[in-house]
């Protein structure tokens, strides 16, 4: 399996793609976050087939905690103050960025929310903490 690691280098925009970057809902102040399409599971339900034994995903992405930062900046000095929702094609806690994502997300003027959807697998005490 590739790993592709999206960066402000690579020029890739973080808007259009469903599996990574963000997806902005129109007529609302939700935006969905997605850091990474790996999944440690394999949930036979899964609608994305994102875990380990995939048979669909052949690629998976990361993006730079920076680089999504800055896009989710750009949407809210349009939007005004808007809900950021991590979430992904895989799992978010599998990132393994996801505390520097948050702490760049805080600093936003207009970021009022931080809200994440997880398998909660990956999840510790000190991880719950560290979020």
């Amino acid at each position: 399996m590739q790993l592709v690691k999206i960066t402000r280098e690579s020029g890739v925009p973080l808007i259009g793609h469903i599996a990574f970057g963000i997806v902005v809902r129109p007529n609302s102040n939700l935006i969905q976050v997605r850091a990474t399409t790996i999944c440690n599971m394999n949930c036979i339900f899964c609608s994305t087939d994102g875990g380990p034994y995939s048979s669909t995903h052949r690629t998976h992405y990361t993006v730079d905690p920076q680089y999504l930062a800055k896009w989710v900046k750009e949407i809210v000095d349009l939007k005004g103050e808007t809900h950021v929702n991590i979430d992904s094609v895989g799992e978010p806690t599998a990132y393994q960025e996801l505390e520097t994502l948050i702490a760049e997300l805080r600093k936003i003027p207009g970021v009022c929310f931080i809200s994440m959807q997880t398998n909660g697998t990956l999840l510790t005490r000190e991880k719950i903490l560290a979020l």
